[in-house]
């Protein structure tokens, strides 16, 4: 559903108010129209719009591939890390029990923080390839929504063909 102040942040000829919002220079009031605005002038903040998502969506392409290789990346590490400290704990730590009291020994607890730091910092891995991954579906999401809004938008106007609207609509 497209709200009248999206028609608003694309014209030229609206102004930002603290208490009110978006409002039309030309009333000095809120933007009062059903479905299309009649005075609406598409130029400046129109481009520099199509300019901000061309940024965007740029970016998110460059970045698309660091993201998914840090996505298998990350893992396998944090997976090598695990069987390394499994295999720690099978030498250092199983062989003497929690509290092996006949034979007189215990494992140090020198080795069971070097067992849990390994542990935590294998499962970080995890951690640190998912998070970005979310963030850059997320960002990607946003942008796609916001080029789909100025797509509906410009859908009710004719617009002169000044710039290069063409690779925004589908």
């Amino acid at each position: 559903m497209i709200k009248n102040t999206d028609h608003c942040a694309l014209c030229d000829l609206s102004e930002a108010h603290l208490k009110l919002g978006l409002i039309c220079s030309l009333t000095n009031n809120l933007p009062i129209f059903h479905k299309s605005c009649s005075p609406i002038i598409l130029s400046n903040r129109l481009q520099e719009k199509l300019f901000e998502l061309d940024r965007q969506t740029e970016e998110l392409s460059l970045i698309k591939f660091q993201v998914l290789r840090n996505l298998f990346l990350y893992p396998l590490f944090g997976i090598g890390i695990l069987i390394g400290d499994y295999f720690f704990y099978l030498k250092y730590i199983k062989p003497y029990g929690i509290l092996n009291t006949e034979m007189g020994m215990y494992y140090s607890p020198s080795a069971f923080l070097i067992f849990t730091i390994l542990l935590i910092s294998g499962l970080g891995f995890f951690g640190k390839a998912i998070g970005p991954f979310l963030h850059y579906k997320e960002d990607k999401r946003a942008n796609e929504l916001e080029i789909e809004k100025v797509y509906k938008v410009l859908q009710l106007y004719p617009v002169k063909n000044t710039f290069n609207t063409h690779q925004y609509l589908k």
